[in-house]
């Protein structure tokens, strides 16, 4: 009875771990943990969410125990091997240590809700979060004094702040202010690495070494004090900024740092200038160095969209991120390209304020007794034989500050995606529409970036925070909104028939492409399986498949193929094999069954012709022959109707 009583309390303590304060977050320091985390506790108990955390909670408890339970079996002999597989392996990596480029992560402070302060006025002093009752996507400063954060559910953020005004997004707003900042990223690097509307990572080592030689005035901007936002398209003029309006963005506390402002840089107005915002201007010149442009970056960053932001200065793309949150809001942070001053940094550093520790990792680390990250380092033989070789290198990275210095180009990006969280939603057809709108999304910016893939992937999170995806990955490459939608919304309805009857409720909603080819893949795409029937050189045939003479066609597809993967080759052999439903879309809708069955029936006889004499004929006997004859169903969706065995 009380080892029961003691686990629920442990519990508990957990719980308040995961779902407590997260004082790494910028904006929440030297907040009362204790009296936050009682409100959150008594907000959330007994309900969905509540249930869902704790039972997330036990399994994260679960892997630990069996951690631990492996970790008594560890040998002595076994460690030291170990130790030594590490240092051979930390030597490697230190000769490769490139300290040679000047990597910024710039980062929007709390974008969705800046933007929504900017262009609401009466929002600006206020505590505020963008989101819905469900869930809140991010919150501004004011907020966060609170401890209302992002990712928290809006019925939590309403017991910690009461007088909290929750914001619907407006994405269509966010990605066209996005595009302004992006135009300004593109200057300093054309090749910069978006990560999201409000985050990105450039390389401006290029940069650097051709503005050295700029003369001053390539390095002069104007500052505009006050601005008059262009009339609306009603005729009406936007009222103009107050004074105080001027002096610091939407978000800023009074104590924000003026680090945009340039060493004894004092405005001088005029009575004139002061009555008239719009001619109240002055000059700074930015220096040469990194921490110059970035300063220079963030102030035209500001100037364009009245918003700030924050920055990390690294010699690579991990120590950047870190630094980028470091002096938020309205801040920025510079490692110096050396080797003692990353290893002065990392020394202390916690592991969760790295990116991809998350409070999981964090807490099984914890368990091993590991919080900074001299600590994973020290330690880091006994992680080789608890973790998997991925996440043990991983950790080994982050404990000698190495990270990536090459910026993958968006056309070499794993996958593109946009989901959506909101309040709930049950019927068939708001999910579908809903679905269909966020493809619409993908798709145009799939365009923008001419990207193509072939995986689509929906992610859903019913209201008992569950999260599920499913995945469908298709022959050819996708990426108009009707293609995708075609995709998504078939595997949207397996999820919804697998809750029939009752209904599925959902409070998120995302779709993913991914498996975008390379150019090698694309040079030796896989052929489909449509080109079994295909032969000479590719025409439509009356029923809209793409037909070709090669003898190839008999063969099976991983005899076609020899740089696919092992996995890759079994799929399409079990494909091959197991198959017996193809798809092809029609050109003409109308054309008649009988008339597709005598057209493919009479391409099939050529092709058995043409391939009698061939070795292939003796494997083409022995496997079951399939004719098929496609007719649309429902306008869209073809089947086969008839089979004959040879």
């Amino acid at each position: 009875m009380d080892s029961t009583k003691e686990k629920n309390d442990n519990y508990k303590d957990d719980l308040l771990l995961r779902m407590g304060l997260n004082d790494n977050k910028a904006g929440m320091e030297g907040l009362d943990k204790e009296k936050i985390n009682k409100i959150i506790m008594e907000a959330t108990k007994g309900s969905r969410f509540y249930e869902n955390e704790l039972k997330k909670e036990k399994q994260v408890n679960q892997r630990i125990e069996n951690m631990m339970q492996q970790k008594a079996q560890i040998t002595s002999q076994q460690l030291r091997k170990a130790q030594l597989q590490v240092e051979r392996f930390a030597m490697k990596l230190e000769q490769s240590r490139d300290l040679n480029n000047t990597i910024v992560h710039i980062d929007m402070d709390a974008f969705y809700a800046a933007v929504e302060m900017r262009d609401n006025p009466e929002l600006r002093d206020k505590p505020i979060a963008v989101g819905s009752s469900s869930m809140l996507m991010t919150s501004n400063y004011h907020a966060r004094r609170f401890g209302v954060r992002p990712a928290m559910p809006g019925f939590i953020a309403k017991r910690l702040c009461p007088q909290l005004t929750i914001v619907p997004p407006n994405f269509d707003k966010y990605r066209a202010v996005s595009r302004e900042v992006k135009e300004i990223l593109a200057y300093y690097d054309p090749n910069f690495m978006t990560m999201s509307l409000d985050e990105a990572y450039l390389n401006i080592t290029k940069h650097l070494k051709e503005r050295q030689n700029w003369p001053e005035d390539k390095r002069k901007h104007v500052i505009t004090m006050g601005k008059t936002v262009e009339n609306d398209k009603s005729g009406k003029e936007v009222n103009k900024q107050s004074e105080h309006e001027r002096s610091i963005s939407p978000l800023l506390f009074e104590d924000s740092p003026p680090d945009l402002q340039p060493p004894g840089y004092t405005p001088q107005a005029n009575s004139e200038e002061k009555s008239n915002p719009q001619v109240l201007q002055n000059l700074v010149v930015f220096g040469t160095s990194a921490e110059e442009v970035v300063k220079e970056i963030r102030f035209r960053i500001e100037q364009k969209t009245t918003l700030t932001s924050s920055a990390g200065i690294a010699p690579n793309t991990m120590l950047a991120k870190v630094c980028s949150d470091k002096n938020k809001p309205n801040g920025q942070y510079q490692i110096l390209p050396n080797r003692q001053a990353v290893m002065d940094f990392i020394k202390d550093l916690p592991t969760r304020k790295v990116s991809g520790i998350g409070k999981v990792t964090e807490k099984m680390l914890k368990a091993l007794g590991i919080i900074t990250c001299t600590e994973l380092y020290q330690k880091m033989a006994l992680l080789s034989l608890l973790f998997s070789e991925t996440s043990w290198h991983y950790f080994l990275h982050i404990s000698m500050g190495l990270g990536s210095t090459h910026l993958t180009r968006d056309g070499e990006r794993k996958s593109m995606s946009v989901e959506r969280t909101f309040s709930e939603i049950s019927k068939v057809e708001e999910q579908y529409s809903l679905c269909q709108e966020l493809c619409g999304e993908l798709a145009q910016d799939l365009q923008k970036e001419g990207l193509k893939g072939r995986t689509v992937t929906i992610k859903l999170k019913n209201v008992n925070f569950e999260v599920k995806t499913r995945a469908s990955t298709v022959s050819s490459v996708v990426s108009t909104a009707e293609e995708i939608f075609a995709i998504a919304k078939e595997l949207l309805r397996t999820e919804i028939s697998v809750y029939f009857p009752h209904p599925l409720r959902l409070r998120l909603m995302g779709v993913r492409l991914s498996s975008f080819p390379n150019e090698e893949e694309m040079k030796h795409q896989q052929r489909s399986i449509v080109g079994f029937l295909q032969a000479g050189n590719q025409t439509l045939s009356a029923t809209g498949c793409i037909e070709k003479t090669d003898k190839d066609q008999f063969l099976r597809p991983v005899e076609m193929s020899h740089k696919k993967s092992f996995l890759d080759k079994k799929q399409l052999e079990r494909k091959w094999n197991d198959q017996n439903t193809f798809k092809c879309e029609t050109v003409n809708k109308s054309v008649q069954t009988s008339h597709s069955f005598q057209i493919l029936e009479k391409k099939m006889n050529e092709n058995l012709e043409t391939a009698e004499n061939s070795d292939s004929y003796q494997k083409l006997t022995r496997k079951k022959m399939y004719i098929i004859l496609f007719h649309s169903v429902r306008g869209s969706i073809t089947k086969p109707i008839r089979r004959i065995q040879k």
